[in-house]
């Protein structure tokens, strides 16, 4: 699946109906992404291309959600992660 390219008007939002869901029971469309700085295994044309696509996603969301945080902080990663997977993978009703 394709994600969406523009990011949501309104991370905190879909953050906010995200954690409204039984997700357990739900499930929730989910991605990995990997950051190599420097030397690190040679990736396809296609996975480069698609990691180009969401960096700046990722960037955005981890602004928006938790401005300042540090670079390792997990549940800020959680956060962003949630709100890729519900607002730019998951099936919407409208395109």
């Amino acid at each position: 699946m394709t994600p969406r390219p523009s990011p949501v008007p309104d991370a905190r939002a879909v953050l906010d109906a995200c954690n409204e869901r039984v997700l357990e029971r739900e499930g929730i469309p989910m991605f990995l992404a990997f950051r190599f700085d420097g030397d690190g295994p040679a990736a396809d044309e296609r996975a480069r291309a698609e990691g180009a696509a969401l960096a700046p996603l990722i960037a955005h969301y981890r602004e928006a959600l938790s401005p300042g945080c540090a670079d390792d902080d997990q549940a800020a990663l959680i956060d962003v992660l949630q709100v890729m997977a519900i607002a730019h993978f998951e099936p919407q009703d409208t395109p």
